[in-house]
């Protein structure tokens, strides 16, 4: 028996390598996760003696999640892990096994930021999250101030095993951390990688925000500039009661239309992808996130023109019990 390709010593899920096995027999293979066998199968030789275990990455997908960032700091425990792969009841590898639902370019070894972008648009408060593997002892922010000045700290984050974390990058929150009372952009930088935050300062009526778990299952977060409307809908019975139709079994479901607003950066385009295809999501209510499911999207970009179009779509909540909580 011979293994002609394995996983790599790091992985994401959708690029993970398969497992080519050069053998004349059945053998058989497990996996191990946690300190528990999690898949354990025989497999039978094709007609070029060989075992492949293909699509391995989207089964470890399974066991594998990213959490919301509820603080300053959230360590993304479950969005990645170590995976031990057995042949013959002997371990042949182990791979740390990074969640992503769909391919990337990355470097699994220096992902940076997990996101599918490099710059963004950013306005005064305004969530904002960060993800990625600690760098210098936890991550490095740089600014620059509207009169030229650059400023740049570490902020220093408690090593917790081989695992991602997310931070509160928000513009007010990196203005407290390097003491400024203004900023042009602010850059965070990961291990491999960076992000860049461009602010604007323009005045809104009204902005809506909304957070969601992009493709690596991490939270990230777009503002709504364009303003927000309701269909009114709802699901109902109805009967006689004393002669008198009543409604009952009341189940509301209004439909809220959302629109971007301008659209700044052309690869803003692939978070909004991000946020319309989004397993969770959630509109910021008050204080409050309310969870929401997509129904209808509008969403054009022309990869060759110029021309910049805004993004539209359409939600309900996801629990019918929180209608009406939106102002």
């Amino acid at each position: 028996m011979n293994v002609i390709q394995r996983p790599r010593t790091r992985e994401f899920c959708a690029t993970m390598q398969d497992y080519i096995i050069d053998t004349d027999s059945t053998i058989t293979f497990a996996v191990e996760y946690g300190g528990k066998k999690i898949l354990e199968e025989e497999y039978v030789p094709d007609a070029q003696d060989q075992v492949r275990v293909r699509r391995l990455g989207r089964f470890c997908e399974l066991a594998l999640w990213g959490v919301w960032c509820t603080g300053e700091l959230q360590w993304q425990l479950s969005a990645a892990g170590t995976f031990s792969f057995y042949i013959d009841g002997t371990k042949d590898s182990e791979s740390l096994v990074m969640y992503s639902r769909l391919q990337t370019r990355k470097s699994a070894d220096a992902p940076g930021v997990l996101t599918e972008v490099s710059q963004k648009v950013t306005r005064p408060g305004v969530p904002e999250y960060a993800s990625g593997f600690s760098h210098a002892g936890g991550y490095i922010l740089s600014g620059i101030t509207p009169e030229g000045t650059e400023k740049d700290t570490v902020v220093q984050v408690e090593k917790q095993g081989e695992a991602p974390f997310t931070a509160d990058v928000s513009y007010n929150r990196a203005c407290t951390l390097l003491e400024a009372s203004a900023l042009q952009s602010y850059k965070i930088h990961f291990n491999g990688g960076a992000l860049e935050f461009l602010v604007d300062q323009s005045k809104y009526a009204d902005l809506r925000v909304f957070r969601f778990k992009n493709v690596y299952d991490m939270p990230e977060a777009l503002c709504c500039t364009g303003g927000l409307s309701v269909a009114g809908s709802s699901e109902d019975t109805t009967g006689y009661l004393w002669g008198v139709e009543r409604k009952f079994a009341l189940k509301v479901t209004d439909e809220y239309t959302a629109v971007s607003g301008p659209v700044y950066l052309r690869q803003e385009y692939k978070l909004w992808h991000n946020l319309l295809n989004a397993r969770e999501a959630a509109i910021l209510c008050g204080d409050d996130w309310l969870p929401i499911v997509v129904s209808k999207q509008k969403l054009e970009h022309d990869f060759r023109r110029s021309a910049m179009a805004t993004v539209e779509f359409s939600f309900r909540l996801a629990d019918p019990a929180q209608n009406g909580m939106i102002e």
